[in-house]
């Protein structure tokens, strides 16, 4: 059995802080990854800046590398879909910043659509 040793000294209270927190940007200054979390069909493929990625389900969460703070980076998220025996593409531009997370919806028109 493990018993605590007693304190050596008699407990003080606890000490204020006399300085104010710095805000939570200042904080965290380095380079960091951007999530950004897409919802489209799970049958759907998608590309990244043209690289197909490998995940199948209806929300897919990807991780870019580390990213500059305080700037704007972007992809471009293709989607492509066989509807009615047809390829469907659609296409969205998204903008990124490091630490944040974005969300991106991709969608198809519907098989009345796409058979015009």
């Amino acid at each position: 059995m493990i018993v605590p040793a007693a304190p050596a000294t008699p407990t003080k209270p606890a000490e204020s802080i006399k300085t104010a927190p710095k805000p939570a940007s200042e904080e965290v200054s380095g380079p960091a990854p951007a999530t950004i979390i897409v919802n489209l069909p799970a049958e759907a493929k998608l590309l990244v800046d043209e690289h197909a990625t490998t995940s199948t389900s209806t929300t897919r969460v990807f991780a870019s590398p580390a990213l500059e703070r305080g700037r704007d980076f972007s992809y471009t998220l293709t989607a492509e879909l066989v509807l009615d025996g047809r390829p469907v593409q659609t296409s969205k531009s998204v903008t990124v910043r490091a630490g944040e997370e974005t969300r991106v919806e991709l969608v198809f028109p519907t098989a009345s659509v796409a058979q015009r």
